[in-house]
């Protein structure tokens, strides 16, 4: 497990939120850790000499502590709560295109 890119105050925050246990923690963090090594694995050709350090280095404060909640919910069996904060995330982070009409 490693805490290296969580923030620590947003990533206590949810710990102490939702009362995971060390072996929780551990696995909500283990979580956030794969799936950003899966993006660093999935990044386009012209970033193909990044390491992953540095690709890590890149992902936002926002973006690792909503993998460690979705991670923190999913290990406590809350499928649907991780599901809907996914979904969130990903309407509030869609890229915006220019002449788009909503």
């Amino acid at each position: 497990m490693s805490f290296k890119h969580l923030p620590l105050l947003g990533t206590a925050e949810i710990i102490g939120t939702l009362n995971l246990s060390p072996k929780q923690t551990a696995a909500a963090a283990n979580l956030a850790h794969r799936v950003a090594q899966s993006a660093w694995r999935r990044r386009p050709p012209h970033k193909s000499g990044q390491t992953y350090a540095d690709f890590a280095a890149t992902v936002t404060d926002c973006a690792w502590l909503t993998m460690f909640e979705v991670g923190a919910l999913l290990t406590l069996g809350r499928h649907r709560d991780a599901r809907l904060l996914t979904e969130a995330s990903r309407l509030a982070h869609q890229p915006t295109h220019a002449g788009q009409s909503r």
